[in-house]
């Protein structure tokens, strides 16, 4: 599903978001069913276990908090395009614009695919 545009500034100018929408969050179960195993050198263990005491979390709450914090944006940025105002205004006008013939286009998706179905 595609989120409806938002402007804001960056830079001085209006940038456009269309993003797409993610579910990837509410699909996640609250019950940790699943492991998942790393191996790390002295020094990560060592900045890893500091930052969970510091945070008043165990290492696995705080790795999985911030691992997991990290993948949603990661996520977020594959799912969104940023474009300035004017290159939006020009997508929305091709949106709205006439369809514009694709020969090339139109031969290809007539031929029957090398690509197996079954």
């Amino acid at each position: 599903m595609i989120g409806a545009p938002r402007g804001f500034l960056r830079g001085g100018e209006v940038v456009h978001t269309v993003g797409v929408r993610s579910d990837l969050m509410t699909q996640i179960d609250s019950r940790r069913q699943r492991r998942i195993n790393m191996r790390v050198s002295e020094q990560q263990e060592r900045v890893l276990r500091a930052a969970a005491e510091l945070s008043g979390e165990t290492l696995t709450g705080f790795m999985l908090s911030v691992a997991t914090e990290r993948a949603a944006d990661v996520v977020a940025r594959a799912q969104r395009i940023e474009v300035t105002a004017g290159a939006f205004d020009r997508f929305a006008a091709a949106l709205d614009g006439p369809p514009v013939e694709l020969p090339t286009v139109r031969r290809y998706a007539s031929k029957q695919s090398q690509i197996p179905t079954h």
